[in-house]
């Protein structure tokens, strides 16, 4: 939790934004009079202290070789909470810190288990909706929970490309990138095709020996396996084709020229002819 010098801090800091964005904010209220963001206030909290609860029980029942069954029994709840569009400047509120229980689900067990596929991969989905800030980010710790999925070797593939994707939306503007394409910048290298012709020769008589290895009696060592390496590219090659001058005329002017010329001589034959 957070020291209560820094909750009011926080707390001050963004009402002032609130009172510059927006001077005159309506709180919703029923007809009654009832405090809609109060009540979903309220809800939000408990939810979080049921979450730390549960994922407390888990670590004890796993210590105690029980099944750890408490977080996967409340998924369902916790997912439709983090769907709902009217809580969610609630959900991502760092005085509530809802997204620390979402965490707590998210960590491995006391015995470096992995929670239930089925928790990681409906959060995870869940938490590409959110938009969470860099003060969210820092009160709940969640984004140390994210990289671990990143890096780790444990989480299936597709959980793996998730917290890919939400790590990198989540770095973005901290890092001050564009989620535009067009603008992205790509590092460049040097392309010389002479040095692939060499590789591809060398990689052939390297596939050669490889082949002639697997043709040996089988052992242990020499087993063919599948290949499930996956090759992303990050490098592009320099493009070396000539650059246009702006003063330089687009390909193809000469023949809308001429095209154009032909078409003037036509409609002034049409003219001399109707004379």
């Amino acid at each position: 939790m957070l020291d209560p010098a820094v909750r009011r801090r926080r707390a001050l800091d963004r009402a002032m934004d609130e009172a510059l964005k927006k001077p005159t904010k309506r709180r919703f209220r029923k007809a009654d009079g009832i405090d809609l963001e109060q009540m979903a206030d309220a809800e939000i909290e408990d939810m979080r202290k049921r979450m730390t609860h549960a994922a407390q029980m888990d670590a004890v029942n796993r210590r105690q070789g029980k099944p750890a069954m408490h977080k996967l029994k409340m998924l369902p709840e916790v997912v439709s909470l983090l769907n709902r569009n009217q809580y969610v400047n609630s959900l991502v509120d760092p005085e509530i810190n809802l997204l620390e229980a979402v965490k707590f689900f998210l960590e491995p067990l006391d015995d470096g288990s992995l929670p239930a596929y089925n928790i990681q991969r409906d959060l995870m989905t869940s938490l590409g909706k959110l938009p969470i800030n860099k003060e969210a980010l820092i009160a709940s710790g969640i984004g140390k929970v994210i990289v671990f999925y990143t890096r780790s070797k444990r989480p299936e593939p597709g959980i793996k490309r998730m917290a890919e994707r939400l790590l990198a939306e989540w770095t973005r503007p901290i890092l001050q990138r564009s989620d535009d394409y067009s603008k992205r910048v790509y590092q460049e290298a040097e392309f010389d095709p002479r040095k692939i012709m060499r590789t591809t020769q060398s990689a052939q008589a390297t596939a050669a020996e490889a082949r002639a290895r697997e043709l040996l009696p089988p052992r242990l060592a020499n087993r063919a396996r599948a290949d499930i390496t996956h090759t992303s590219y990050t490098v592009v090659p320099r493009p070396t084709m000539v650059q246009e001058s702006k003063f330089a005329r687009p390909l193809g002017a000469s023949g809308e020229d001429r095209f154009r010329k032909m078409r003037a001589r036509q409609i002034a034959a049409s003219k001399g002819s109707r004379r």
